[in-house]
């Protein structure tokens, strides 16, 4: 009744990861024995391309496809119970119906009885009980019929559920969501839980089968009960019996809602680990949500650090626009001079005064000058000051560049450690995986310990080596600690070089430098500054005043917090640590809880087949008791069987004792009758042979039938022999016999058929002695009893002697 995958494996359809796709050039296919060849035949500049949208949705629609056979499971195991929970509640619904109806029938025979004015005679009470037995046997072949119609349906249904796995699994293989090892303890896991249900649906059948025969029995007593009170004459109205006696009898409802729950779960292991397996699958959903948590944080991060660049680049182009507008007010101002001597002009012409029209252009125009100075001047400024921000803004962009590399080698060299003490975990795994075998097909008890304990100690020094690798992982990844105090000295010499560079200046604006030549000014009171051009040129001398002490003050800041940068720098790089060396724990600690399992698993294994090895020899040993009991057993019984006044056998001695008595009277007579004395023993002399003769036909017969029962004795113990050998399967051919214990036990099943084909012929002759040692015996008591009717017919005194010489041997014997 037990379910494997073994067969569906076997004789499922090779997975499709071999399948070429067509038009894509490929130096070697996965799984081949070219990797090797082909991994080396690659170019030193090649690395893999990053998967697009195409494999990503190709990885979701697999996903959708095995989720949709996961559901196409479900329906399927869902149609095989309802189908076999249907017949089975038919099946139980005439159980109780018969059960009812044999009941009535017992109560019926009762009440009959009952109905009899007179006492309960001898007759009455045999016949009402042999009817009451016939009735119990009837109901006991119901009950048998009912617990193998449903064990064949339990049968059925793990049939049914086999094919659906079976052809679902081939369905798996090829979505390929899971790799085939995924599936395999997927569908282990299921079929073990349908295997064990299934195994506790029999055993209710069994204890549904003890507890109606205890029932049976129980009514059966009341039967009796009932037959002797009215035997005694107490009647029915006096005992207060109910008419009708109440049978429990296990729901149907109950039966099939324990079974529905047993294959349902079972199959439906992905169902129930929503809320049974609330053990090993809630821990892999609370994984999932961690992992898209994960991402979604990461999602953030990178959003915000998104809108931080478009701030940062908004920023520069910000400074690259006041460029801009400074370039623009450049070129516009180089037409001032232009634009204010055509007014001068006016005016001197107006005013008919050549020496004061002349001042007036020479003071308007130096002015005009000076404010073009001015703006140069300003848009220096502005150029300086951004790029000195430009400059800082990007101090840290060769550091950043530096850290990324320190960690990628850090990583680097932190995962080819991890992929190195993968694949000694591997070859640990491999080697446990074949101890594992080996302690599975163990053939005795002592060799299955000497095999647990060198996996027991594999186990430990596995948990070492992790204790190990992880170890010298997380001393792997705590050497990136190493790189801030080279990094930190790096970064001060590049903030010296800055501060060497933007030095600070004094608070004078410098009015000196101008794209062309500009003749002198002429000199002006202090009158002068009232007027609007020197105002104006006043006013952006001291918009560039503040330019200069805006950039005194940030360079002044700027070098006060140079000494912070080391520490900062260092918590930086703990922080890194910190943040990686939680997976590399997470890692060991993933590996501690399957070690444990797996060590959990071991036991079990262990334990299992230890209990499998027990039961066999139990099994066994109780077997041969059997057989080496019944050959120790049927010579004795054979030896001493039927004595010859035996009640199976034709009355021969007791014919022969009243033939003597007869004998006695006739002699006893006083007066003797001659007469009727020769008659008499003329009848006997015929009479006494043909009792012999009766005697051999009964002794005849008796042997016959108990030849033919001895025959049918040997006839089941070479049956059960032959079942036994039969029941012998190795594990390769789905048994749980190792091959030196099914040798061990086939040796001892043929040496004790052997046994029992001897004992089978020693019973048949002594048998046939015991034949001739009654037949021998009976001989001995007819022929002292044949002389003396001879004698007394001759009507010698002999006679007399040898009847009182018989009857004292007939005595004795």
């Amino acid at each position: 009744m037990e379910i494997s995958l073994s067969s569906s494996i076997s004789s499922g359809k090779a997975c499709a990861c071999n399948k070429v796709v067509k038009n894509v050039q490929r130096v070697a296919k996965a799984g081949c024995s070219d990797d090797n060849d082909a991994v080396a035949a690659l170019p030193d500049d090649w690395v893999p391309r990053h998967s697009g949208p195409i494999l990503k949705n190709y990885l979701k629609q697999r996903e959708q496809d095995h989720q949709s056979v996961s559901d196409d499971i479900l329906k399927c195991t869902a149609v095989v119970n309802r189908a076999i929970d249907e017949k089975i509640r038919k099946l139980s619904e005439n159980l109780l119906a018969n059960i009812f109806q044999n009941q009535l029938d017992m109560d019926c025979v009762i009440e009959k009885c009952d109905k009899k004015k007179e006492l309960l005679g001898k007759k009455d009470f045999d016949e009402a009980m042999k009817l009451i037995n016939e009735l119990k046997l009837k109901r006991i072949d119901e009950i048998l019929s009912f617990k193998k119609e449903a064990n064949a349906l339990e049968k059925e249904r793990g049939d049914g559920l086999k094919i659906v796995l079976r052809e679902k699994f081939q369905h798996l293989i090829s979505v390929g969501h899971l790799t085939p090892k995924e599936l395999l303890h997927n569908f282990d896991e299921r079929i073990y839980e349908i295997n064990q249900q299934l195994l506790s649906n029999t055993r209710a059948f069994i204890d549904l089968e003890a507890q109606l025969r205890a029932q049976l029995d129980a009514s059966i007593v009341d039967m009796r009960s009932n037959l002797n009170q009215l035997a005694l004459g107490v009647g029915l109205m006096y005992r207060k019996r109910e008419s009708v006696t109440t049978v429990r009898v296990y729901k149907d409802s109950k039966i099939s809602h324990r079974r529905s729950l047993s294959a349902d779960f079972c199959i439906t292991g992905m169902v129930l680990g929503h809320s049974l397996l609330k053990d090993v699958k809630e821990l892999d959903a609370c994984i999932a949500r961690v992992v898209q948590a994960y991402r979604t944080a990461v999602y953030k991060i990178y959003t915000a650090f998104s809108v931080k660049m478009d701030d940062l680049e908004n920023d520069l182009c910000g400074f690259q626009v006041i460029n801009d507008l400074n370039h623009i007010h450049l070129c516009e101002i180089s037409d001032f001079q232009k634009l204010i001597e055509v007014p001068l002009r006016r005016l001197s012409v107006i005013t008919n005064t050549t020496a004061n029209s002349k001042t007036l252009f020479e003071i308007t125009g130096a002015d005009v000058i000076t404010m073009q100075k001015s703006l140069y001047s300003l848009g220096e400024r502005l150029q300086n000051t951004y790029l000195i921000l430009n400059h800082a803004g990007h101090l840290w962009d060769s550091h950043i560049l530096r850290s990324a590399h320190a960690q990628k080698l850090t990583m680097c060299a932190v995962e080819d450690l991890i992929t190195s003490h993968d694949a000694i975990e591997l070859a640990n795994e491999i080697q446990l995986s074949i101890a594992m075998e080996q302690l599975r097909c163990a053939p005795d008890a002592e060799k299955l310990q000497q095999i647990y304990d060198p996996i027991v100690l594999l186990l430990e020094k596995t948990a070492e080596i992790y204790v190990q690798h992880s170890e010298s992982e997380l001393g792997r990844l705590e050497e990136y600690m190493n790189f801030p105090a080279y990094l930190s000295n790096t970064l001060l010499s590049e903030f010296d070089l800055f501060l060497e560079k933007y030095s600070r200046s004094s608070g004078v604006p410098n009015n000196v430098t101008s794209p062309r030549k500009v003749s002198t000014p002429p000199t002006r009171n202090s009158s002068q500054l009232y007027l609007p051009l020197p105002r104006a040129i006043l006013q952006t001398e001291l918009q560039e005043l503040a330019l200069n002490n805006w950039k005194n003050g940030f360079l002044e800041s700027f070098q006060s917090n140079i000494v912070s940068v080391p520490e900062q720098l260092r918590q930086q790089a703990q922080l890194w640590v910190d943040e990686r060396s939680t997976s590399l724990h997470m890692r060991y600690s993933f590996k501690m809880v399957s070690h444990s399992v797996r060590l959990e698993r071991v036991k079990a294994a262990r334990d299992a087949r230890l209990a499998e090895l027990r039961h066999h020899d139990a099994r066994l040993e109780s077997h041969l008791h059997a057989i080496y009991n019944l050959i120790d057993r049927l010579p004795v019984e054979v030896s001493e069987f039927g004595a010859i006044d035996s009640p199976i056998f034709y009355p021969y001695v007791s014919m022969l004792d009243r033939i003597t008595n007869s004998i006695n009277e006739v002699l006893d007579q006083d007066p003797p009758n001659l007469e009727e004395k020769k008659l008499k023993m003329s009848s006997y002399a015929l009479r006494l042979p043909k009792h012999r003769e009766l005697f051999e036909e009964s002794l005849d017969k008796v042997i016959t039938d108990y030849k033919l029962l001895l025959e049918h004795g040997f006839q089941e113990a070479r049956v059960s022999n032959v079942r036994f050998m039969a029941q012998i399967k190795m594990f390769s051919e789905g048994g749980k016999y190792a091959t030196q214990e099914a040798i061990k036990t086939s040796a001892a099943l043929t040496k004790a058929s052997e046994t029992l084909e001897v004992c089978s012929n020693k019973t048949l002759e002594a048998l046939h002695q015991r034949r001739s040692q009654l037949l021998a015996q009976a001989d001995s008591l007819l022929l002292p009893v044949m002389r003396i009717v001879a004698d007394v017919a001759k009507g010698s005194t002999k006679g007399n002697k040898q009847l009182e010489k018989s009857k004292s041997m007939t005595k004795k014997k």
